[in-house]
């Protein structure tokens, strides 16, 4: 169970516009992912300081928030934006861990929601990172990183 002093709020937008207000203990059951380059993760965890990117070629502080995925969303998104590369990790993250409040939302249309957390990735949030391998067809293999294969 979270702590009081840990509980974090969780915003939740509908695509019809809909805003609504969850508390942690509502977001779906598990984790949130987050795939980074490994040099990029690297930097934040030897500096031993938050991480402060975004997505691909994108910070926190020009984006206002760290793209996340659920897990049945990982495979899409590596297909999506990281195809090909070979330099990619994938962020488990524990959603009670985060100091940053967590949004639930699409931004850009469609029905489908996304974590999103707005403010940087506490490295102690982090539970796992795994470099993620690249198929012969270009595809990341992420689905047996989330037990998903």
């Amino acid at each position: 169970m979270v702590s009081t002093a840990r509980k974090r709020r969780v915003l939740a937008a509908r695509p019809d516009g809909q805003s609504l207000t969850m508390s942690i203990h509502h977001l779906p059951p598990g984790r949130i992912y987050h795939l980074a380059l490994a040099s990029e993760w690297r930097d934040a965890t030897r500096a031993d300081r938050p991480y402060r990117r975004s997505t691909l070629g994108r910070s926190l502080e020009e984006e206002g928030f760290i793209h996340c995925s659920f897990a049945g969303q990982v495979q899409t998104i590596a297909d999506l934006i990281y195809r090909g590369r070979d330099d990619v990790v994938l962020l488990t993250i524990d959603p009670s861990r985060l100091e940053a409040e967590i949004r639930v939302e699409n931004l850009e249309g469609g029905d489908e929601l996304f974590p999103h957390i707005y403010g940087a990735l506490s490295l102690d949030a982090v539970v796992a990172s795994d470099d993620v391998r690249v198929a012969a067809d270009g595809s990341l293999v992420v689905l047996p990183l989330i037990g998903g294969g």
